[in-house]
């Protein structure tokens, strides 16, 4: 009888180690003093945030399920710590439009619902030297930030960009020989047949040693489909990196194609750059272009970008950096496309 209460015993003790659950606060802070300038115009300096990493607040957890199966959340919204407030300055107050996601993981893979990056991103962001951070970001981010605005790019328009609402993924398992990958569907959340605003997308890519390319597709459906201000979208592109020790080059290309009602455009562009790491340091690199073929004309943009980014610990470190956009034909593409005064500059933002 003893041995019996003993044995059970340690099986609840086993049971409770199975099941062990963690919850963790994060967050990022970056702050930078910044000076846009157009050549032979206007001018403005500013207190920026999020130039070498974008400022945010987060919670997570996981939860061991036992039988290698776990369930966890991640909510993460964020910050503008220049000015002191949270969330998106349209939206306003603070929220959790970086991720809100929910997952079921296991040996088979994981399953997430929720607001999260979509697949065409991950290569642009992966991919750039700057890693779609402050000025030095890859004009294929700048461009397709465009939206709305009054510049030659603004028919590139994809709600879906950067990421997207209400959506379902599923991501391959880590253990397959350096092979992986996912699939995503957003809802349109449309009462009847209409399918505006529905995305699909994937990407599948290999990691092995110092290689790494992936290549992705996403497709929005047009949110109006009566007028060309929201047109469907088609994107796909392909990344990759090769890690030589003494440096890395990164490069990305993609291509967008935007179908309205009554007309369409095509965005095509390429980065290229390198990381360099110098003692405690890393030089950062990158030369890209991007052109919008239109039935009017091919308005076109290039930028190369410089800079350094030193660490004083695993936490802290000092950057700077430094880009030259020129823009052609009837391209008015600001340095910085994340900030709004700097599209109040003259067209030629440098």
């Amino acid at each position: 009888m003893k041995k019996s209460l003993i044995a059970m015993a340690v099986m609840a003790a086993a049971g409770a180690a199975s099941a062990q659950s963690s919850v963790t606060l994060f967050g990022i802070v970056d702050a930078a003093v910044s000076r846009y300038i157009v050549s032979g115009g206007q001018s403005v300096s500013a207190l920026s945030n999020s130039g070498y990493n974008s400022s945010r607040l987060g919670f997570r957890g996981t939860e061991d399920l036992g039988g290698g199966l776990s369930a966890s959340f991640w909510l993460e919204g964020a910050l503008q710590n220049d000015a002191g407030w949270g969330g998106s300055q349209a939206a306003g107050g603070f929220d959790f439009r970086r991720r809100s996601t929910v997952s079921l993981a296991g040996g088979w893979g994981e399953l997430r619902l929720g607001r999260d990056y979509v697949p065409t991103f991950w290569n642009i962001t992966v991919f750039d030297p700057f890693g779609t951070n402050g000025v030095g970001s890859s004009l294929t981010h700048k461009t397709k930030l465009q939206s709305g605005t009054a510049t030659a790019y603004a028919l590139a328009v994809d709600p879906n960009y950067v990421r997207s609402n209400n959506m379902v993924q599923y991501f391959l398992p880590a253990n397959l020989g350096g092979f992986y990958g996912q699939i995503s569907y957003a809802f349109d959340e449309v009462i009847g047949s209409s399918s505006a605003g529905r995305y699909y997308g994937g990407r599948v890519g290999f990691a092995s040693g110092p290689f790494n390319v992936a290549a992705a597709y996403g497709q929005t459906n047009g949110a109006d489909p009566t007028t060309d201000a929201a047109p469907d979208v088609r994107d796909w592109n392909i990344g990759g990196q090769w890690d030589f020790g003494m440096a890395k080059l990164l490069g990305s290309y993609d291509n967008a194609r935007y179908e309205g009602t009554t007309s369409s455009s095509k965005l095509q562009s390429y980065t290229i750059g390198g990381l360099i790491p110098v003692g405690a340091g890393e030089i950062r690199l990158s030369y890209s272009r991007a052109k919008l073929d239109t039935p009017v004309d091919d308005p076109t943009s290039s930028q190369w970008a410089i800079g350094y980014v030193h660490n004083l610990s695993k936490r802290t470190a000092l950057y700077t950096t430094f880009a030259h956009v020129n823009n052609h034909n009837t391209a008015n593409l600001p340095v910085n496309a994340s900030v709004g005064y700097s599209a109040t500059l003259l067209p030629g933002a440098r």
